[in-house]
């Protein structure tokens, strides 16, 4: 059995020794890692990693767990190094560099670190010849900045020249792998929470070397991971790799595939054919997580249509400039070029918020664009070249590299427009996303096409969860239609499908960009909505919540629009106090008629004879009054309450409408139903949807002239 000893430690005793973000992290996923592959591993972080410790494990520990010389052996550590470069300090390069342990004291490091000699006289005493060390730290003689993983004593720092000698571990079967080389800096970053060293052995290990008993050579593995770091950091790290003289090559087992995912909470869509509203779905989520502050990167990874694309652009009045596309990103693994020169672009991403978010203070969208019109062709030479199996790697380094220009953007949440094709782009896009939603129409062969897409995406991607991916059927003219080619939504079966209606003018509205959708697409809005809260509910167990919009972004497509329109919201209060009035004058007018004939039947019912019966209207016409204004009277007054709570409504709308903040947090009150015969509590959400529906009215009817009568066309 392999055995590791895993060493991270970000945080020190000494307070002089600067803090790390990422050192645990780093050890902690290694060791995951390791133990998937068969690793027997030892983990120590932070305060658990002490000199005494750690030097029992290398003497002692590593000993009694590996006693026969073909055991293999990998040792790793994440943390600080450092160079002594004082005056005083020893010029052996071997005594006056260190390892620190979370003990260490710098101005006592050859007692309290472990100067790099003595580790290797410590590795030198393990009874395996197959052992590797790996060291995400570094000693640049440089002091240390924010995600360095090193630094020095003393004031020769940038002067002197450190040589690679100390790292020379002899042995029989000893193989070194150190994050950087020479006068070069070991780095972190906190956004991805690895070192860059570590970062790409876990992405060389997930890649695997072969497709056979995940076995892998040690001299080839470290020969990937050190091209690796060279590429990932264009240049800025080398890691130095040493191998013994002596000693046949040896091998390790590697862990079996990690399931490929997103960096940050993703939604992707991929449509089972052209026009079936996927790309409007995808850019209706962009904007549900934009109105909640989020930063989105809208991937649209569609070359062959480039769909959204067009819409923001359009919508955004603005072009591709020199931006660099997905198409550009496919390019660099690639023997099909786009027709722009590399060195022409740039890395920025295009902002395409729409202005009702950019007036509220909302959240942003940034669009990575798909390619540009010349470059539409382009794609499908691309795809015939890699659609098959081993282009899984490939893609993903694509799509890694387009998501980690949102990550560096700032971006929060990733939604990823995968088109309405197969091809292995759309496959790895859906398997790396944690909400894959197919979008699929209501007819006849849907379905069937549905079943094609995933039996494609599991015959090219190992271990392809089928039922991660969310069905959405979208346009649907009735529940009936939907039954008669989809049959009813089973969970059982697993065959479970959300589905959309159809509303011509809603649709219509929002892919035309007419200046009315931003209410008059609200109700489709409230749906989708609902469909994704279940989706998270159901395959995350609600753990990216917080992301969708609350109750308050379900309205306020509509409800920002009464912060900028004060004035409304007073007439609309007036008119219900007037109503609220008449009301009061018919519910007496009610009670009077109706009391009048209570009175003449109470009259008659009293009289002793004909005589004496002094009622004043018949008795027929009496018992009518009583009945018809009586319940007039107290449909009245029900009706009087209904506007009552209305008006309440509008007066807490008035009274937070001062700023789009103030607003927000009124809407943010739980809007409880309560029994229905607590009408005087229960009314304020059916108040809220009735305000919904006059905001709508008032909204469109202020649109240009014909403007409204177009939308509805």
């Amino acid at each position: 059995m392999p055995h590791a000893l895993v060493i991270g430690i970000d945080r020190y005793a000494a307070k002089r020794i600067p803090a790390l973000k990422c050192a645990v992290n780093d050890a902690e996923v290694m060791s995951l890692r390791l133990a998937d592959a068969g690793f027997d591993v030892v983990t120590l972080t932070n305060d658990a990693a002490t000199r005494k410790d750690i030097s029992w494990q290398l003497e002692v520990g590593l000993n009694d767990r590996a006693p026969d010389e073909d055991d293999p052996v990998l040792i790793y550590w994440a943390g600080h190094g450092m160079s002594d470069l004082r005056e005083n300090a020893d010029n052996d390069k071997g005594w006056s560099t260190f390892l620190l342990p979370f003990d260490a004291d710098v101005d006592q490091p050859l007692a309290s670190a472990f100067p790099v000699k003595n580790v290797w006289a410590l590795l030198n005493r393990l009874k395996t010849r197959r052992l590797l060390v790996m060291l995400d730290t570094c000693f640049s003689g440089a002091f240390a900045e924010d995600g360095r993983r090193g630094f020095s004593l003393g004031g020769r720092g940038g002067s002197e020249r450190l040589t690679d000698e100390f790292l020379r571990i002899e042995g029989h079967g000893h193989v070194v792998l150190s994050a950087c080389g020479p006068d070069e800096v070991a780095r972190e970053s906190a956004r991805h929470g690895h070192g860059n060293f570590t970062r790409s052995i876990l992405s060389v290990i997930e890649r695997g070397v072969d497709l056979g008993d995940r076995q892998v050579k040690i001299t080839a593995l470290a020969a990937d991971i050190r091209e690796e770091v060279h590429r990932e950091t264009r240049g800025a790290q080398t890691p130095f790799l040493h191998v013994a003289g002596r000693g046949a090559d040896w091998s390790v087992p590697l862990p079996p595939p990690a399931p490929y995912r997103a960096p940050l909470p993703s939604w992707a869509f991929v449509g089972t054919s052209g026009g079936v509203g996927k790309t409007t779905l995808a850019m209706m989520t962009a904007e549900l997580l934009a109105e909640s502050g989020n930063t989105v990167l809208y991937l649209d990874a569609d070359i062959a249509h480039r769909g959204g694309t067009s819409e923001w652009c359009q919508r955004a009045k603005t072009d591709l400039g020199h931006t660099r596309t997905f198409a550009d990103h496919v390019t660099t693994f690639s023997r099909a070029k786009t027709r722009t020169p590399v060195g022409q672009l740039n890395d920025r991403l295009l902002d395409v918020t729409p202005d009702y978010l950019r007036r509220h203070g909302c959240g942003t969208i940034h669009l990575l664009p798909a390619a540009r019109a010349g470059d539409r062709l382009f794609a499908f030479d691309l795809v015939a070249e890699i659609k098959d199996r081993r282009s899984n790697d490939t893609c993903r380094r694509i799509l890694d590299a387009a998501l980690d220009r949102g990550v560096r953007q700032g971006a929060t949440c990733i939604v990823i427009d995968c088109g309405a094709q197969f091809d292995p782009l759309a496959v790895n896009a859906l398997a790396a996303a944690h909400h894959p939603f197919i979008v699929a129409a209501p007819r006849a062969g849907a379905r069937d096409e549905r079943e094609t897409i995933l039996s494609n995406c599991a015959q090219v991607v190992d271990d392809f969860n089928r039922m991660r991916v969310e069905t959405v059927v979208n346009r649907a003219p009735s529940r009936e239609a939907l039954v008669q080619h989809w049959g009813e939504p089973d969970y059982g079966r697993g065959d479970y499908y959300h589905w959309l209606p159809f509303d011509r003018t809603l649709f219509q509205d929002w892919e035309e960009g007419r200046p009315n959708f931003e209410l008059g697409y609200d109700e489709l809005s409230h749906a989708w909505h609902e469909i994704l809260v279940a989706s998270d509910r159901n395959g995350c167990d609600g753990l990216h919540r917080d992301l969708l919009p609350t109750e308050w972004d379900r309205f306020s497509k509509w409800a920002l629009w009464l912060v900028n329109n004060p004035g409304w919201a007073v007439a609309a209060r007036d008119a219900l106090s007037r109503t609220l009035r008449r009301s009061y004058i018919l519910a007496a007018s009610y009670f009077l008629i109706a009391g009048v004939g209570l009175t003449s039947t109470l009259l008659h019912v009293f009289a002793e004879n004909s005589v004496s019966d002094y009622s004043f209207v018949p008795q027929w016409l009496a018992i009518t009054l009583i009945v018809l204004f009586g319940v007039t009277f107290l449909a009245n007054v029900v009706r009087g309450m209904l506007v009552r709570r209305r008006r309440k409504v509008l007066r807490d709308v008035i009274r937070h409408s001062v700023s789009a903040d103030e607003l927000k947090r009124w809407f943010a009150i739980p809007q409880s139903e309560g029994p229905w015969w607590k009408i005087w509590q229960s009314s304020r959400r059916a108040a809220i949807e009735w305000l919904h529906k006059r905001v709508v009215a008032a909204r469109e009817a202020r649109l240009p002239s014909g403007e409204a009568r177009e939308a509805r066309k």
